[in-house]
C-alpha cells in the first residue's frame, strides 16, 4: 500500500442531543439498565431505563406430561398471550459525537464498562459507558468497517476489506489479521471461533488463536447479513429471507426457518430465543426455548433417540409475529418486557410477549403425539383425548358453534373448514400457525390500545384460511429522528460562506472558517420534507445563494464533503494555501482580526505594523495558526527551557523549569491571557504545578522514536528533535530556531520586522468544536480517523499543559501543518498569471445621454497618455483598484484630479471590460472568468467616472 497522507477536518453546526439519521445498531445493558444506540449520523447515545416489570411463571413441579400438557392446554385456550406491559419509560442520557461517518455497530462489553465502536471512516474505537473517555485504535482496516463483536480476550471487527483483526483490549493492538473470501457484513464469536458472513452467501468458520479457516456452512442463496453464535450453534439470516440454525459438531444446518417473507436485516438473541426484522418492516420472535438440545429439565428423559429428538425438535419452535413496521428494521434488541427496533424514522418500543407457556405445552403435544401410547400410560383409551385434553377446546369453539352440529374429529364425511381465523404465530416451515390461531369472540371488548388481546385457541382442524396479524398494534413509545441533518450544500464564490439545505427545509448559511451561523431562513412547515417539498426548498436555496453570491473567482481551499448529516470542512496540503483574502474584504467579515482590534494589539506586544487594504492574507493560514495557537505558545515556552538546559549542560531541575515558567508567564501573561476564552476564574496562573519533562525529551534517542511513531518522519516530532541537534551542536548560540514570534510579535525583540499574521481568538470557534486528524490514499475506501483535538484544550495548553495531549498533537500532526505554525515557512504557489491591456473608452461610441465633465462623445477631453505599453502581465488576484493607481503612474502628464491630494485614483478614474464597469474591488480572475470569457488577452477600457 502507497504511503498515506494526512490532512484535518471539523464539523460545522450545532451538535443535537437526538439521533439526525438512522440509528444503525441498538444494545440494551441488563446490569445497567441502559440503552445504546449507534447512528448513521457517527454519535453514540444512551437511554436510561427505569426498572421494568418481569415475566409470570407457568412452570409446574408435576412429572406427568400428559397431566402437563392438560394444564398448560387449559392455561393457554381462551387467554389471551401474556405479558407484562413496562411501565418505565426510557429517556436520553447522554450522547457523544465519536465518528466522522456512520457508525456501523457497537459492542458492549460489561465487565469492563467499555462500548467498542466501529465506523464507515475505517476506525474502532473505545468508548467508556459514561461517554466521557475515547480511544482510537491503530489504524489498520481499509475500507468500511462494518461488525465488531466481543471475544474472550477481547474483540474482532470485520469490514469490507476482507479482513478479520483479532483485537487484544488491555494492549489496544491488534494481535492477529485474518483474510475472508469477500467482504465481511455479518460477524459472531463464541470461546475461540468467530463466523463471517457477507456477499458470498457462505458462513465462514475461524479459529481466531490459530488464525486458521476450520469450515464453511453453505446453505444460503443470498448475502448473509446476520449472525448470532451461541455454544455449539449459530443462527444466520439472509437475503434469502430464510433463517437457518447451524449444528457446530455436525456443520450441518439443525433447522430451517421460513418465517420471513423479505430479506432479513437484523437479529439479537440466542439460540434459545431470538428476534429477527426484515426488509418489509416485519419483527419476528422465535422461542426455541423447548427444542431438546436447549431443554433443561427432565421431560421425555431417556425416551427418545437421538434422531428421534432431531425429528421432533424440526417440528418444534413458536414464532409469534410481534409488529409490521412501517419501514425496513436496521437492529433490533431487547429487555425481559420490550423490544426496541430501529428503522429509517425511528427508535421504536414494542411488548415482548411471554411464549413460554406455548412452547412448552408444543413440546409436549409434539412428544406425546409422537411416542407410542402404550409406553406413556398403560390405562389410556382411544377416545380418552375428547375427554381430556382436547374437551376444552371443543367447549371454547362452541362459543361461536352453538346452533350448529359438533362434528366428529374422526368422522371420514367430516366437511372442509369454512370459518376463517387470525394468528398472531408463524410456523417456522412457512405461513400461518396452524397449531394456535387467536378466535374473535362479538361480547370481547379491545381492553389494550397497544396490544391484540384477543383469546387463542389451539386449532384441531387445519385451514388454509388463516390471516397473519401482529401482536403489537402499535410502538408503546416512539422517538423519531430529527429532521437536522444536511440534504444539500451550494459553497459561494469566496470559499468562506456556504448555504446549506436540511431535512426539515431550514436553510442556513454559514461561515466556514469560524463555523458560524451568518443567516437562517426557516422552513415553513417545519418537518420533515421529501419528495417535491424538497425540490422546490432546494430551488430556493439556488435563489438565496444568487442573492448573497459574490463576484470573486477562487480556487478551493478546502472540501466541504457531507458526511453523517452533517457539513464535514476537510483542510490537505494541496490547497491549504490555494486562496487569499484581501485585508478590508477580511475585517469586513471578521472585524476581531483587524489590525487595531484589542485582540490583536494583544498579540501585538510593542509592535507597530502598517497594513493597507489592498494586503494579502491566505485563509488557510489563518485557520491553522488559529487552531493551533496555544499549542504553539507552549512549544515556544518550551524550546525556550531546552535550550536553557542544553546550555547550561545539567541534568533538568523540575523546581527551576517551573519557576522559569511561571516566570515566563507572569510577563507574558497579558498577551497570552487576555483575551483567552477558557480561564479558571479561581486558579492563579502563576499557582499552576507546570513541570515540562525536559529529562525525558533530551534523553530518549532518536531511533526509539522513530520506531514507536507511526510515519515518524511526517511529524512534529522529528522537528523538534532536529532542533534539539541543532542546539546541541551550537549550545552557545542561544537563538531559537522557532519562529512562533513572527506569528505573535509579543513574544519578539523590539527591533525585529514583522509582518502581520492574523489570528483568530479561540473564543470565536464554537466551544465544542473538535479538529479531527484523518489519513487518506487511493488504496482507503475513506478517510481514516487517527485522533480528534477540542479547540479549547489546545487554546489551554499555556495554562494547563496536558502531556498526553501534547505528545499526542507533537506525533501525529504532520509537518505540513508543523512548519507553518512554528516556523512560519509554507509553500506558496505561484499565482497563474494573466495578461490585460489597458486602451482608453472610445467616447464617441458613447451615448449622448452620458457626460463626463459636462460634455459628451468626442467633446470628452481624453487622458494623458502612457509612458510605457499597455500590454500588460500580473496575477489573478490584482484587483482594478491597484490598476487604477498604476494607471495614475504611468500617465505622462498629471491631471487637475491628480494634483488634488484628497483625491484617490479610485475616486474619479474606472474600469471597463466589454462595457460592463467594473468594481474596484474585482479581481483580473474574476474579469476573465465573468465578463471576458475568453482565453485572450482583457481589454480594459479606462475613463472618469461619469457625471
Amino acid at each position: 500500500m502507497s504511503t498515506t497522507k494526512k490532512g484535518i477536518c471539523y464539523r460545522i453546526g450545532d451538535s443535537s442531543s437526538s439521533h439526525i439519521l438512522p440509528i444503525n445498531q441498538i444494545i440494551y445493558s441488563p446490569t445497567q439498565r441502559e440503552l445504546f444506540t449507534a447512528g448513521r449520523d457517527g454519535s453514540v447515545k444512551v437511554w436510561e431505563n427505569g426498572d421494568g416489570g418481569s415475566f409470570r411463571s407457568n412452570e409446574d413441579q408435576t412429572r406427568n406430561e400428559r397431566e402437563q400438557c392438560l394444564k398448560l392446554e387449559q392455561a393457554i385456550s381462551g387467554r389471551k398471550v401474556q405479558y407484562v406491559f413496562p411501565v418505565d419509560a426510557i429517556h436520553l442520557k447522554g450522547s457523544v459525537q465519536i465518528h466522522n461517518d456512520w457508525v456501523n455497530d457497537i459492542e458492549l462489553i460489561e465487565t469492563e464498562n467499555t462500548i467498542i465502536t466501529c465506523s464507515s471512516d475505517l476506525s474502532c474505537k473505545l468508548l467508556n459507558t459514561k461517554l466521557q473517555e475515547t480511544t482510537t485504535l491503530p489504524p489498520i482496516h481499509t475500507d468500511y468497517v462494518k461488525r465488531v463483536v466481543a471475544t474472550q480476550d477481547g474483540f474482532v471487527s470485520g469490514g469490507l476489506d476482507k479482513k478479520i483483526i483479532n483485537w487484544d483490549l488491555q494492549k489496544l493492538r491488534a494481535v492477529s489479521v485474518m483474510d475472508n473470501e469477500c467482504g465481511i457484513y455479518s460477524l459472531s464469536s463464541e470461546s475461540r471461533t468467530v463466523a463471517t458472513g457477507g456477499q458470498s452467501s457462505v458462513v465462514n468458520l475461524y479459529d481466531v488463536r490459530s488464525t486458521t479457516k476450520i469450515r464453511s456452512l453453505i446453505g444460503h442463496q443470498g448475502m448473509v447479513r446476520c449472525l448470532l453464535q451461541d455454544g455449539h450453534f449459530i443462527l444466520s439470516g439472509g437475503s434469502d429471507t430464510t433463517i437457518k440454525l447451524w449444528d457446530l459438531r455436525t456443520f450441518k444446518v439443525y433447522k430451517n426457518f421460513d418465517i420471513h417473507d423479505f430479506p432479513v436485516w437484523a437479529m439479537s438473541g440466542d439460540a434459545k430465543c431470538f428476534y429477527s426484522g426484515d426488509r418489509g418492516g416485519n419483527i419476528v420472535k422465535t422461542d426455541l426455548s423447548n427444542l431438546f438440545v436447549n431443554k433443561t429439565d427432565r421431560y421425555f428423559e431417556n425416551t427418545f433417540t437421538t434422531n428421534e429428538c432431531t425429528s421432533i425438535d424440526e417440528q418444534l419452535g413458536i414464532s409469534t409475529i410481534i409488529a409490521k413496521n412501517e419501514s425496513p428494521i436496521l437492529s433490533i434488541c431487547h429487555n425481559e418486557d420490550s423490544i426496541f427496533i430501529s428503522d429509517y424514522d425511528s427508535l421504536s418500543r414494542y411488548v415482548n410477549p411471554d411464549t413460554s407457556t406455548l412452547a412448552q405445552y408444543q413440546f409436549l403435544k409434539t412428544c406425546l403425539d409422537y411416542s407410542p401410547s402404550d409406553d406413556l400410560s398403560d390405562e389410556a383409551q382411544p377416545n380418552d383425548d375428547l375427554n381430556s385434553m382436547f374437551y376444552d377446546l371443543v367447549s371454547h369453539l362452541s362459543v361461536d358453534t352453538a346452533n350448529n352440529e359438533l362434528q366428529s374429529n374422526y368422522s371420514v364425511e367430516q366437511e372442509e373448514p369454512t370459518e376463517s381465523y387470525n394468528s398472531m404465530f408463524l410456523n417456522v416451515n412457512g405461513g400461518p400457525s396452524t397449531e394456535f390461531v387467536n378466535a374473535y369472540q362479538s361480547d370481547l371488548t379491545v381492553s389494550d390500545e397497544f396490544v391484540d388481546t384477543t383469546p387463542i385457541e389451539i386449532l384441531l382442524n387445519p385451514t388454509d384460511q388463516i390471516t397473519p396479524i401482529p401482536f403489537n398494534l402499535k410502538p408503546i413509545a416512539r422517538y423519531e429522528i430529527v429532521p437536522h441533518s444536511v440534504v444539500s450544500k451550494r459553497i459561494l464564490n469566496n470559499k468562506r460562506q456556504i448555504m446549506a439545505l436540511y431535512l426539515n427545509g431550514d436553510i442556513r448559511m454559514w461561515d466556514i472558517l469560524i463555523c458560524k451561523e451568518l443567516k437562517n431562513f426557516p422552513s415553513r412547515h417545519g418537518k420533515l420534507l421529501t419528495g417535491k417539498e424538497l425540490e422546490y426548498r432546494l430551488k430556493e436555496m439556488d435563489d438565496l445563494v444568487q442573492q448573497y453570491q459574490s463576484s470573486d473567482t477562487l480556487n478551493n481551499w478546502c472540501e466541504v464533503e457531507i458526511k453523517a448529516g452533517k457539513l464535514l470542512v476537510t483542510i490537505k496540503d494541496t490547497s491549504v494555501m490555494n486562496v487569499e483574502i484581501y485585508y478590508d474584504d477580511m475585517v469586513k467579515d471578521y472585524p476581531f482580526l483587524a489590525i487595531d482590534h484589542p485582540e490583536t494589539i494583544a498579540r501585538m506586544g510593542n509592535h507597530k505594523i502598517a497594513v493597507g487594504d489592498d494586503d494579502r492574507f491566505h485563509l488557510g493560514l489563518i485557520l491553522l495558526n488559529s487552531i493551533f495557537h496555544g499549542y504553539t505558545m507552549y512549544e515556544w515556552v518550551f524550546d525556550e527551557l531546552l535550550r536553557e538546559e542544553i546550555r547550561l549542560q545539567k541534568p533538568s531541575d523540575s523546581d527551576s523549569v517551573t519557576s522559569r515558567l511561571k516566570s515566563w508567564r507572569k510577563s507574558s501573561k497579558r498577551s497570552l491571557t487576555e483575551a483567552s476564552p477558557i480561564n479558571s476564574a479561581n486558579v492563579s496562573v502563576n499557582e499552576m504545578p507546570i513541570n515540562p519533562p525536559l529529562s525525558e525529551f533530551l534523553n530518549t534517542p532518536e531511533e526509539n522514536l522513530a520506531k514507536a511513531v507511526p510515519q515518524y518522519n511526517d511529524t512534529i516530532m522529528c522537528l523538534l528533535q532536529a532542533n534539539k541537534r541543532i542546539y546541541q551542536e551550537r549550545p552557545k548560540s542561544g537563538e531559537s530556531v522557532l519562529r512562533v514570534n513572527h506569528v505573535n510579535p509579543c513574544l519578539a525583540s523590539d527591533e525585529d520586522e514583522l509582518k502581520y499574521f492574523p489570528v483568530i481568538n479561540a473564543k470565536h470557534f464554537p466551544s465544542d468544536m473538535n479538529v479531527i486528524l484523518f489519513e487518506y490514499s487511493p488504496e482507503l475506501g475513506n478517510y481514516r480517523d487517527l485522533s480528534y483535538f477540542k479547540i479549547s484544550d489546545i487554546n489551554n495548553l499555556p495554562e494547563f499543559p496536558q502531556q498526553e495531549l501534547i505528545n499526542e498533537l507533537r506525533c501525529s500532526i504532520p509537518r505540513w501543518i508543523g512548519q507553518p505554525i512554528l516556523y512560519n515557512r509554507f509553500n506558496i504557489k505561484e499565482s497563474p498569471k494573466i495578461t490585460f491591456r489597458l486602451l482608453e473608452v472610445d467616447y464617441f461610441n458613447l451615448p449622448p445621454t452620458v457626460k463626463i465633465g459636462g460634455k459628451s462623445q468626442r467633446k470628452i477631453k481624453s487622458l494623458p497618455a502612457l509612458e510605457s505599453s499597455i500590454k500588460l502581465t500580473s496575477h489573478n488576484m490584482l484587483r482594478v483598484s491597484k490598476i487604477l493607481y498604476f494607471l495614475t503612474d504611468k500617465f505622462e502628464a498629471s491631471t487637475k484630479e491628480m494634483k488634488d491630494k484628497k483625491l484617490k485614483p479610485t475616486d474619479w478614474l474606472v474600469l471597463e471590460c466589454k462595457g460592463q464597469e467594473l468594481s474596484n474591488s474585482m479581481t483580473l480572475q474574476t474579469i476573465k472568468t465573468k465578463i471576458w470569457k475568453s482565453s485572450t488577452d482583457i481589454e480594459l477600457r479606462f475613463r472618469r467616472k461619469f457625471d
